[in-house]
Formats: structure tokens, C-alpha cells, sequence
């Protein structure tokens, strides 16, 4: 009878650490990927990214549709600002301004006519942009630091996340 409780709960205990749980929440391959992407990005910038100089996070945009994202595209995007907050950069936070095309449901996209008069507001020396391709296995995604002053791409990292359910569930349009 011991034995076959013994079983009982090595059963149950495997089928409960297979599935969602804490231990692989906190170690989600998901965020691990992206922050990793950031280190790279911010690894060998081709001028210097004064860590007190303010930095302006954009959303992360479906490449098919560069005015449109999703909660992946956002969820990303607020994944970099966290890291570099983490790594020690100045990082505003853009939801709180009113001067940034904010449309319900696609976060901030910073429309490159209003980019210098936000960064003549914040000093920002760099903003990070992105954008993300959806194949059939994996998601396709770039992120490129981009001066201010002139529109150069000093920094830049592609990488792929793979097509998990979650992340379709990420990239699926909202429900109305």
C-alpha cells in the first residue's frame, strides 16, 4: 500500500512540474531570450550609450503592419525597458506622456516626426525600435538603437523566439 502511494504522488508531483508553475514562470525562456537580446544590443554600440542620458523604449511592431502591434510586441518592449532599467540606463517611461501617438491596443509608436521633439524634451540620445516577423516555427525579430541626432542604427540584433502557445496567444488579435 506504501508503495503504491509512493507512486501515487511521484505521479502526481511529475504531472504538476510539466505543466505551468512558478519555478518555470521565474525561469521563463520567454523573458531569458529577450533580455539576452538587449545585452547583445547594448554589448558593442558603435558610439558610446551614456547610461544617465535618457532612453526612449518604442513598441515592438509587426514588420506587415509598422502603425499596428499586439500584447507580444508590448510585452517585449516592456521586457527591454525592464532589462536595461536593470542594466542601469535612464529608461522613460512613455506611457506616462501625453506627447506620444498612443492608439488603443498597439502601445507607444513613435512616429519618427515627433521622435526629435521628444528627444529634444528628454536629452534622449537613443531610442530602441523593433519589429517582429511571425513564420510557420518562429517569431523573426530585430531590435536596432537608433541615434536621435541623425536616425543612425548603432546598435542592432536579430534573434527568434519559437512559435509556443503561448506566444500565439501573445500575437493574436484581441477579442472584441
Amino acid at each position: 500500500m506504501r508503495t503504491i502511494a509512493a507512486l501515487f504522488s511521484v505521479t502526481v508531483l511529475t504531472a504538476c512540474a510539466t505543466g505551468p508553475n512558478y519555478l518555470a514562470a521565474e525561469n521563463s525562456k520567454f523573458t531569458q531570450a529577450n533580455h539576452s537580446a538587449v545585452d547583445k544590443l547594448f554589448a558593442a554600440p558603435t558610439v558610446p550609450i551614456v547610461k544617465d542620458a535618457p532612453l526612449l523604449i518604442a513598441t515592438m511592431v509587426n514588420i506587415d503592419s509598422l502603425n499596428q502591434s499586439s500584447r507580444f510586441g508590448r510585452l517585449i518592449s516592456e521586457q527591454i525597458a525592464t532589462r536595461l532599467t536593470q542594466l542601469g540606463y535612464n529608461v522613460v517611461e512613455m506611457k506616462l506622456r501625453n506627447d506620444v501617438y498612443i492608439r488603443e491596443g498597439t502601445g507607444e509608436l513613435l512616429l519618427s516626426r515627433d521622435v526629435r521633439n521628444l528627444s529634444r524634451n528628454y536629452n534622449a540620445q537613443v531610442v530602441v525600435v523593433g519589429n517582429y516577423a511571425v513564420a510557420a516555427g518562429y517569431v523573426y525579430l530585430t531590435l536596432k538603437a537608433v541615434t536621435i541626432a541623425d536616425n543612425r542604427v548603432v546598435a542592432a540584433v536579430n534573434y527568434q523566439l519559437p512559435q509556443t502557445e503561448n506566444n500565439k496567444v501573445l500575437l493574436a488579435p484581441p477579442r472584441e
